[in-house]
This record gives C-alpha cells, structure tokens and sequence, in this order.
C-alpha cells in the first residue's frame, strides 16, 4: 500500500502516512489496499497488460498499456484523488464517471479518443487512444534552443481549434493542465495532438468553487484562477501561452516564481512584436481583460501566420453538429485564401448599423445520454480529407456561381476569381500587394492591426456588422490609424450613389515609406470626411475610398494597376487615384493609366520626368527643378557655401532628378560639385563606402538626393564638425530618422513642399482653414493625446495628400456642377484642368492651379533647417506663391 498524497511505502490497513502525517479514509485504504500497477500486471480480465508507468499526479496517474484484444497500445488511467472522506470520494467517483462518458462523446481528430473505462474492486479506469510521438519538451530538451516561432504558431493554432471546439459543447470543457509535456507531434503526420485529458472537468457553474483545486495543473503554467477554484475555457488558453513562452524562450516557467513571464522578445530578440503581443495579453492575470475565447486567440495567431509568414490556414473547423444533421450549402463557408487571395466581395446593406455583431441564435445540440460507449470513428489522413474537401469547396464555388449568374445576372453579387486580380492581395518576398475595398487589411503591424485584420476577414465573408464591430475596436486601439477610419467611412456610404477614388500608396516596405503611407491615409481620410460630412458634392453624391499598396518596390506597382484597371471593369464608380508618392512609382502608374484614361493626382512626386508624362496626370507638388534651384540659392546665398559633395543614386527617379537640378543651379551661382558620390538606396553599407571618397576633396556642404532613412546612415558616418548636410522634401520624414543620427541632425538643412505652421506662420490673421481641427478631431477624439504629429499636428505628407484628394473631389463636384448625371473618368480629367486661374483654390501647402502639362503653376516651398536643440524650424522666406 502507498500514501495517495506522497507516494511513501505504507502497511496494509494503516490509517496514517508515515511520512507526511495524512490521515487516509477507510475508503482510501481499501482503494488502495492492492497497491500501485506496475509492468506486467492485467485489468479487466486480462484483456489490458501494463507496460510502463508514464506519470503520476495528484489526479490520476497513467499507464502505457496492451490492448490484447485489439493488438494495440493504449493509455490507461486511473481515478486519483486527496479525498479522505468517504463522500467526497464518493462524489469524486460520480465526477469521474460522468467526465469519462463526456470524454466519450467528443471527438476531434487533435484528442486521443476514450475507447473504454471500467472498475475493478474500488479502483476506476478509463483506456484512450495512445498517441505516438514526441512531446514539446521532449522536442525542447533535443534542440536545446528556442523552437522556430513559425512552427509553433502552426502548433498553437491547431491547438486552438480544439480548444474552441471543447468550448461549444453544450457543457464546456476544460483541460486544465496544457503544458510542452501534454502536447505531442505525433510520428504518423497527423500532426499535433492534446493529451491528458485525465483532469479534464466540465465547466462547473460560475458560484460553485471546487475544493481542493491546487491538484489540477502545473505551476508556472496554470492561471491564478484555477488555485480558486474558477476555472472556465479562458484559463486553458493561459496555459497554452505559458507554454508558448516557454517553448519560444527556453525558458522553464517551472523555475521561477509563477504568473511572472518576461517580454519574449526580451529573451528571444527574433520573434516578432505581434507575437509579443498576443502572449502580454494572453498572460495577463486578470481573465476578464486575457483573450474571451480560443475563437478570438486563434484569429490572432493566424493573422501572423499570414502576414509574416504568408502561411493561409484552412483547416475547418469541427463543428458540434446533432445526430443527423446535413450541412447545406449556406453553412459552407468560402474560400480562406492563399498566397493569392481573390476575395468574394458581397453585397452590402446601406447605412449599415455601427452595432456589434449581435449573438448567434443557433445553440449547440445536447450530447446523447450518457451509456454505452460510441465505437470510434477510424481516423484517416487528415491531408487527404482536407485536399478533398477544398476540392468540393471549389467545384461547389464554382457550381453556384455558374447557377447565380445565369439566374440574375445583375444581382449585383460579384464573384472575383484569381485571374480577375480586382480587390484582393498577393505576397511578395513577405509584402501585401494589392487593392482592398475593407476586404484586406494592409497596415496591421501596429496597435489594433491585429483586430483590424479580423475585420478584413469578417467583411470578407459578409458579416458587414461584424466588421464594423471589429474595425471600431481596433480605431479605439490606435486613434492614429486612417486605414480603419476609411473602412468604417466607407460603409457609412453604404449604396447612396458614390464616386470611388483609389488611394495608391505603401503600406509595407522600410520605416520611411510606410510612415508616409500612414500619412496618405490620413491627408485622404480628412477630405473624405469633410465632403461627405458637409455634403460638398451635388446631388447628395458621397466619397468612397479603396486603399492601394504597392509596399517596397517600384515593380509592384505594375501588378497593382493592372488590379484597379480590372476592378474599374467591375465598379463603375472609380473615376480617379490619388498617389503615389515617390516618383518611381508615379512614373510607373501614370503610364499604365493612361491606357484606361483614369486621372491621377500624386501628392509628393517631384521627378522632372513626370511633367507631361500623360494628359491625365497632375500634381500637387512642384516638379525637382524648383526644389533644386531653390535648394542651391539657399547654399550660395544663405549658407555661403562654395564646395559641394553630391549624393545621388542614379537608378532612383526622385534622387538622380533632383540631383541633377541642384547641381545644374549650384554651378550657374559660381558654386563647385567637387565630387559626385553614387549609393543605393535602402544600402546603408554604399552609404558609408561612399563617405572616404566623398570627403577627400573637403566640400563645404553635402546635398544628398534621397530619403531619410538613408540620411541618417549618413548622419550617422558624418565627420566631426559642423559641415551642413541639405537635400529635398523626401528628408522631412521623421520615421526613416534613427536614434543614433540624432547627435548630427542639427546639420540639416532641406527644402519641403509643407510645413505644419506654414499657414500661421504667413497668415498675417487670417481663420485658420477647418482642415486642422478636422484633423484633431478625427485622430484624437478623445483628446487623450498630447499634441503630436499622427493625433493632433498634421505633418508635411498629410497636409499634402490632404491637398491633392480635395483636388480630385474639387473636380468632381466642377462635373456636377456642369451638369453631368455623373462623374466618369473622362469627365474628372476634364474637371481637374478646370482647377486653374479663378478657379484654383486654396489648399493647406499653398495655392493650387493646374498647367497644362498637370504641373502645379507656381506653387509654394520652404526652406527648412534643425536648430542647436532638434527642432526643425522654417526660414522667413518662401518660394513661389501660397495664397490665393
């Protein structure tokens, strides 16, 4: 006989342990009396035979054994408890034996499957399926390092789907003991398994507390609420991310003080931030603010599979269907997408409610009643039923949509397929490309981006409501973040007659371009707001707006035109684009626009090369030549300067252009380009190669053709002194600045199209225009945000972007206002050149008008520098004209 609470050796019929003092009920000790199985020994008639002891706990212990009938290994367990009274074991042997018929009743292919239990004397048994294969910590302890976090994310998320599935039966089950040592990678490429669901328990009623709870789990794993006594679904979902810690970290929870888990990215500096995030909020000790269901954690774990990773899972999910039940084609959901994801695009209610999502009424069916055990489903290869079924899928999608088209033509219902290639995306090298209507969601490395993806999804699916619930939580997350804000606008919209205008952007690619991709966002938002808030076109006619990411590379604009020349072909209400903002990328847009005749406005393109470049292009701000000259009068006449290193990449539009008309003015002045450096953009190392060279001939100033990331590798690599550096509008975004430029960047000097005081700086009186506290109040609607740039100050790309969309909306409502029943993209080129002589007006960057080649006519620029202590400030004078 042993001790039920120490394991110590006891004599037969003893009433106390010798070791630890416990006082062992007479029920106990006749349980007992047999002692413990070992190898060798036989239950149930001889039809079990031990082999090995796998483990002990306080709630049971578990044996590898031989199923002689069946020829198969199994896992027997065996019914422990620390009761000493003879009721409550009573009671803990009624709990067994209702858990075990639960257990019984649920089947999903990630849980080892009850194939029997039974009693022998005052012992009680239950026998599952044994999973072959290595635990987590076994995998842990052979690596000896971190495992990768793209596998364990797919891992987690397999995991998850059980769990929600255990959550939706009519009596929620609970593990209550996940840790690396209950999860196995099975060896027959089923893939990952949850075991030892011999202390599972029913979820009990929220005010009855269980005694004696501290059996169940393992430290360091198991959430504060389980040594209560209340524990629900939520705290498996604790312990599946304590052991995600653990595994990503290597670092053992079971070491060290419980419910403390350091930053991963802490210990494991190659995760990512989203991660990071999914497990602080995962961890937190609090339930009620941890994630509410494995539904809701699982969407986040497989927005990072698909984001970083480019990783679509389609594992569906198993659904707790009563006996008999037909799925039907309603209940089959569409397509999750792949490495090209074409999206089903639904049609949408008008003025849609901003009300969350309102509760399912379907509730789960009733288990049937407890008693013989079911015969076990025989598992098969989980790849070939899921190659089948979306092959089903497909020929179903396929199917209906040849039905619905014959029957209603013009439903309004648009199926898109991957080789129509309008809204949806593609992963590049890691980066999403393409056009979305709400249905993608590009910009989600930031606060609330994971929420925002989900919205995506939902919206996606048709679940508009839901969308709108999701999208609203992930803007209260991140009041900065446009892209939400537009999704949201949009669907205020609903189907009141509309024009679309496409925003074409970056949305991916390095610091400095997604910061003026969040930017373009913002600027587009506000006019957005501001016409349809005030009702600025004619005929009650609104603003819709899609989103275009090009992300890091010119060559990807190519695939997403070719996406909005297709998606024009679908919505007639396209009429224009604003964007890009590089020049690489306009030159490129503006040519293949003009083979559909779609204006564009680019808000920031300044390559000499796009003057003229098509009778549809325009923009807001002044080509190269301006800011070269500008720029070179300033160095001559202002700073003095006599001698001039130049940086330039010769493969850029932007930089080679501007390089190339500073140079040009600077040597008409009677100043000297002693050398001229050539680098790479985005290359840091050509930067600093470039540097020995460039300094040889000992220049007064530097002027660097580029943008500010690569800026502050030079700054970075800069001589001692107080040589100036100078260079055009692209340096004025801050995101691309490092911390370790900061000792240099008083040297700056550049040339901007905006200034965020620009207007009170000059207004001499004059009301500030509406657009500022628009902004305000769009970005910080709570006003919980000190003023800065992104919540309450609009910078140079905003204000910008701001400019060239009211440019486009300014030409749709000339064509309303002539008279046209609608806005066509003929129509808004036509519209667009009527913004000249008394009809310009007056943006925030200045006084807007139009040539004839789509230049701005003598548009305002400044000049700016950093003072002694950080602060950029504008010098008195102006170039060109800003008021009207």
């Amino acid at each position: 006989m042993v001790c039920p609470y120490c394991n110590a050796p006891m004599r037969d019929g003893s009433r106390f342990c010798g070791r630890c003092g416990r006082h062992i009920g007479q029920e106990r000790r006749v349980s007992s009396s047999t002692g413990a199985l070992t190898p060798g020994t036989r239950l149930q008639g001889g039809r079990y035979s031990i082999k090995k002891v796998l483990g002990d706990g306080g709630a049971g212990s578990a044996l590898l054994a031989i199923d002689v009938r069946l020829d198969k290994q199994v896992v027997i367990k065996e019914l422990l408890s620390n009761e000493a009274d003879v009721a409550e074991w009573q009671e803990e042997v009624k709990h067994f034996k209702q858990e075990v018929a639960l257990l019984a009743h649920v089947d999903h292919p990630l849980m080892p499957g009850v194939t029997d239990h039974f009693q022998e004397g005052m012992r009680y048994f239950m026998a599952q399926e044994f999973i072959e294969g290595e635990t987590l910590e076994e995998r842990l302890q052979t690596l000896r390092h971190p495992l990768q976090e793209r596998d364990v994310l797919l891992y987690v998320s397999d995991i998850l789907d059980l769990l929600a599935y255990l959550a939706r039966l009519p009596t929620p089950l609970i593990h209550r003991d996940i840790k690396p040592a209950n999860i196995i990678l099975s060896d027959d490429e089923q893939g990952v398994h949850l075991v030892d669901f011999g202390i599972a328990r029913a979820e009990q009623n929220k005010h009855e507390r269980r005694k004696r709870t501290e059996r169940f789990g393992t430290a360091g794993y198991a959430p504060p609420e389980l040594y209560q006594g209340e524990a629900d679904p939520r705290s498996d979902l604790y312990a599946l991310a304590a052991t995600m810690h653990h595994v990503l970290t290597n670092r053992d929870p079971r070491n060290y003080p419980p419910f403390l888990y350091p930053s991963v990215r802490s210990l494991n500096p190659q995760l990512s931030p989203e991660l990071e995030q999914v497990l602080e909020r995962a961890l937190l000790r609090d339930k009620e603010q941890r994630y509410q269901s494995a539904a809701a954690m699982k969407q986040e774990i497989d927005t990072i599979l698909r984001v970083r990773f480019g990783v679509v899972r389609d594992i569906p999910e198993v659904d707790v269907l009563p006996a008999g039940h037909i799925v039907t084609t309603a209940e089959v959901g569409g397509p999750r997408g792949g490495a090209t994801l074409s999206v089903q695009r639904r049609e949408q209610v008008a003025n849609a409610s901003f009300a969350p999502p309102p509760p399912p009424t379907d509730q789960p069916p009733l288990l049937p009643p407890i008693g013989a055990l079911p015969t076990k489903k025989r598992r098969v290869n989980t790849g070939l039923l899921l190659l089948i079924g979306l092959l089903l899928l497909a020929l179903l999608g396929v199917s209906i949509f040849g039905i619905f088209s014959f029957i209603s033509p013009d439903s309004g219902q648009k199926l898109e397929t991957a080789e129509s290639h309008g809204i949806g995306f593609e992963m590049i090298n890691g980066e999403k490309i393409g056009l979305s209507d709400g249905s993608v969601a590009f910009d989600v490395k930031r606060s609330g981006g994971v929420v925002k993806e989900q919205g995506a999804e939902r919206f996606q699916k048709g679940d508009v409501s839901a969308a709108i619930s999701l999208w609203k939580q992930a803007s209260s997350q991140d009041t900065s973040d446009a892209e939400t804000l537009i999704y949201l606008e949009n669907q205020r919209v609903g189907n009141a007659p509309h024009v679309t205008i496409v925003v074409g952007t970056m949305l991916s690619g390095s610091d400095d371009e997604v910061g003026v991709g969040r930017d373009d966002l913002q600027g587009a938002y506000v006019a957005q707001k501001e016409f349809n808030d005030g009702a600025k076109l004619k005929g009650g006619v609104l603003v819709k707006l899609l989103i275009a990411s090009s992300g890091s590379q010119n060559s990807y604009v190519t695939k997403v035109v070719q996406r909005i020349k297709e998606q024009m072909k679908q919505d007639p209400t396209i009429v224009g684009v604003m964007g890009w903002p590089l020049s690489g990328r306009a030159l490129e847009a503006a040519r293949l626009l003009k083979e559909v005749r779609l204006p564009m406005v680019s808000q920031t393109a300044t390559s000499d090369d796009l003057t003229g470049i098509s009778p549809y292009f325009f923009r807001i701000a002044p080509p190269s030549s301006v800011q070269g000259k500008a720029g070179a009068m300033y160095a001559r006449k202002t700073l003095g300067v006599k001698k001039v290193a130049l940086f330039q990449d010769k493969n850029d539009p932007y930089s080679q252009s501007l390089a190339s008309d500073f140079a040009q003015e600077f040597q008409r002045l009677g100043g000297t380009i002693v050398t001229t450096v050539n680098y790479t953009i985005h290359k840091a190392e050509t930067i600093s190669e470039a540097m020995e060279q460039a300094m040889k001939p000992n220049p007064d100033m530097i002027y660097f053709a580029g943008y500010s990331g690569d800026v502050s590798t030079l700054l970075v690599n800069l001589p001692p002194g107080e040589m100036p550096v100078m260079g055009g509008d692209t340096l004025y975004e801050l995101n691309g600045f490092q911390s370790s430029a900061r000792a240099n960047f008083h040297r700056l000097r550049f040339t901007s199209l905006a200034y965020p005081d620009e207007w009170d700086i000059l207004a001499k009186g004059r009301p500030r225009p509406a657009f500022f506290s628009h902004y305000a109040a769009a970005f910080n609607p709570g006003g919980a945000h000190a003023p800065a740039y992104g919540y309450t100050r609009a910078n140079n790309d905003v204000i910008l972007s701001y400019d060239a969309m009211t440019a486009l909306l300014l030409g749709c409502a000339n064509v309303l206002k002539d008279g046209k029943e609608k806005v066509t993209p003929e129509a808004l080129q036509v519209g667009l050149r009527k913004i000249n002589g008394a009809n310009a007006f007056q943006g925030i960057s200045g006084q807007i008008s139009f040539g004839a080649d789509g230049d701005p006519l003598n548009k305002a620029i400044v000049i700016l520098r950093v003072d002694d202590n950080g602060h950029i400030q504008m010098e008195p004078k102006i170039i060109g004209t800003y008021f009207l």
